[in-house]
């Protein structure tokens, strides 16, 4: 009888767990030519594990959860008047996160800005900032898991 107790609460005790998930794979599917996609990959697996496991268990065995960044833009706005010159380039990055067979599509969004005075930039574009893009991979991650 002590038995079938301790082994009705065990599996009583199991049932309620919460399911734990792993992040399988990352993919980059937008074309990013100024990035090595292997580096950009492995800090977005990071950040999604970190992200993720504020609200699931994470483990190594869990469900497969997979990242595909498909979009990244980063149009650049600029207006000179004069000697004074802003530019600003804005970052949108879309990530798709696939949990248990629904995706989720989060969008991040950062900016840039350049301002001078009397001095003429080198290069109209600015260059791709990796502060910049991190925190609009981090803001679209934190998007398409608060609606999970």
């Amino acid at each position: 009888m002590k038995k079938l107790l301790l082994v009705l609460s065990t599996l009583t005790l199991l049932s309620f767990t919460d399911p734990c998930y792993k992040v399988t794979s990352v993919v980059a599917s937008a074309d990013a030519p100024d990035m090595k996609k292997e580096r950009v990959i492995f800090g977005i697996k990071q950040l999604a594990e970190e992200i993720i496991s504020e609200k699931y268990t994470i483990c190594n065995d869990g469900s497969p959860i997979t990242v595909d960044v498909f979009s990244i833009e980063a149009p650049t706005t600029g207006i000179a008047i004069g000697p004074f010159t802003a530019i600003k380039k804005e970052t949108i990055i879309k990530v798709k996160v696939t949990k248990d067979g629904k995706e989720y599509i989060g969008e991040g969004t950062a900016k840039t800005t350049v301002k001078s005075t009397l001095i003429e930039l080198k290069d109209e574009n600015l260059p791709f900032e990796k502060t910049t893009f991190a925190s609009a991979i981090k803001k679209s991650l934190l998007d398409a898991v608060s609606k999970m």
